[in-house]
């Protein structure tokens, strides 16, 4: 699944967009959700909701917020996102190196060049989604890079899911979340706790701190095995050179 923005204030392009991306749901068999804003501030807003999108098609001229202050503010949300600037007005190309576009196409697009650079757009983006956590909050779709995360936690029939920079609840199953994530480097240390290993700041035999300084309980029955996996952990880490997490050092910070 590829999430895509489209985002101009023309009704009309925004609809031919949309022609093209339905196009070529029906000619490459891709899965496309598609959301379309009339307004830089449109999709401003739906950032700071917490929605991300792994393509965006954004105007450069507009009301209100223009296509580079739009870019600008989502570049502080999200670093990830591909934004493929369409704009009859290339004579802004160089005021757009600030936001990292990854194509410019110059209105009015002809399809086989916009066909051209969604390809090139969906190959980087499903190399990339193979580290992202998708999950579903209410209404919206949410996708975090995993080295963001720093741990899961279960509560009750939800699940929660702490960031540096916020927490997310869904419904979902601490075990089913293991399991989707088993070939990357999180660590069961609990029932109610599967922790980022990456984001570990310091281990002791019956609990971790994490990056943010919570401290988390690691069961008594998992010592042993959390113990090994954390000293091959900090030894691989050593051997690349790498700042490994804090065996044995003093923990102290906010507990959970």
């Amino acid at each position: 699944m590829i999430k895509i923005a489209i985002c101009d204030d023309d009704p009309k392009f925004v609809g031919d967009v949309q022609e093209y991306l339905e196009q070529l749901k029906k000619e490459e068999h891709f899965e496309l959700e598609l959301e379309c804003f009339l307004s830089g501030n449109e999709l401003i807003l739906e950032y700071e909701k917490g929605v991300l999108f792994d393509l965006i098609y954004l105007d450069i001229e507009m009301n209100g917020a223009d296509g580079i202050e739009t870019a600008k503010q989502i570049r502080k949300k999200d670093y990830h996102v591909l934004i493929v600037y369409i704009s009859s007005h290339e004579e802004y190309l160089r005021q757009l190196f600030e936001a990292e576009p990854f194509r410019f196409l110059s209105k009015p697009v002809e399809y086989k060049a916009f066909h051209t650079v969604f390809w090139q757009a969906a190959e980087r983006i499903l190399e990339q989604q193979s580290h992202y956590f998708h999950f579903k909050t209410g209404k919206s779709m949410i996708k975090i890079p995993c080295r963001d995360i720093l741990y899961f936690e279960s509560a009750g029939r939800k699940v929660i899911v702490h960031t540096m920079q916020r927490s997310y609840e869904y419904y979902d199953k601490l075990n089913d979340v293991e399991e989707h994530l088993k070939d990357m480097r999180f660590v069961r240390i609990h029932k109610a706790y599967l922790v980022n290993i990456d984001n570990v700041e310091a281990f002791q035999y019956e609990r971790v701190a994490m990056s943010d300084g919570t401290i988390l309980s690691i069961s008594q029955k998992n010592r042993p095995r959390i113990r090994s996996e954390f000293w091959k952990y900090y030894h691989s880490s050593s051997e690349m050179g790498a700042e490994g997490a804090g065996v044995g050092a003093e923990i102290t910070g906010k507990n959970n």
